[in-house]
């Protein structure tokens, strides 16, 4: 009876530290996970393949001699929907959860454009990656299987072969920003050491640097032949994914 009694007041100091209630299935755990996804960055927005950011930089006066410098042409592509891999790590008080993780998937990049005024279709690979922050809600707390509902901020950053035009020659470019993400997904416990879970999430993201060619900063770039329009990137995309999770000690 001893026992008993000290498992029910680990028990019930463990609810009263984590802020769980004695009846939830999981009550404090921290842990890793490995997830497969399914990600893109637009139903809706700026990737699609016919914009471009090009650089805005003054010409100068060297000597008495106007120096025009070269224009940088930095492509926007719109980018097909494709599978990859993520991994996480959290930790999780009663209901409450707070998680970070990484995103990698790789694609295939379109752009439209002009040359020598006859359209062109051109495809090159990209890689979409992301690093994630979110914070988790669980309902029905007291049954093993569980849904929940995030809310969090991503940092995403797309890599495009051959993106970025300077002096007749193509070059690769890095596109970044900072979105913000909402989301609801299922997760399923056999105890606190092991998990399957699945869920989607919307992303909202304001992508404001272009490395290019010759790392011009954004704020020397205009959007599609606008000299007075300097701006950002939008991209939204619905981000699917399902995998494990492994409880640590």
């Amino acid at each position: 009876a001893g026992i008993a009694w000290a498992d029910e007041d680990e028990d019930r100091e463990a609810v009263e530290i984590s802020g769980a209630k004695q009846s939830d299935f999981i009550k404090s755990r921290s842990y890793i996970g490995g997830i497969g996804i399914s990600s893109t960055i637009d139903q809706w927005g700026d990737f699609t393949g016919y914009n471009s950011f090009i650089s805005n930089e003054p010409a100068t006066v060297s000597g008495g001699v106007t120096i025009v410098p070269l224009q940088e042409q930095n492509f926007v592509p719109t980018i097909q929907r494709n599978f990859g891999f993520g991994a996480l790590v959290g930790h999780r008080e009663g209901p409450w959860a707070a998680e970070v993780s990484y995103w990698r998937s790789d694609h295939t990049a379109t752009f439209y454009y002009l040359s020598s005024g006859a359209p062109v279709t051109a495809t090159t690979p990209a890689r979409l990656e992301s690093l994630n922050i979110d914070f988790k809600r669980y309902f029905f707390t007291q049954y093993p299987t569980q849904p929940f509902v995030s809310l969090g901020f991503s940092f995403p950053w797309l890599w495009v072969r051959q993106g970025s035009f300077l002096a007749g020659n193509f070059n690769d470019e890095t596109i970044s920003g900072i979105g913000f993400n909402v989301g609801a997904g299922v997760e399923i416990y056999i105890g606190n050491g092991f998990s399957l879970v699945g869920g989607a999430y919307e992303t909202w993201t304001s992508y404001d640097q272009i490395n290019g060619a010759s790392k011009v900063p954004m704020n020397a770039l205009y959007w599609n032949n606008n000299p007075a329009d300097i701006s950002s990137i939008g991209g939204n995309g619905l981000n699917l994914y399902v995998g494990t999770t492994f409880g640590i000690e």
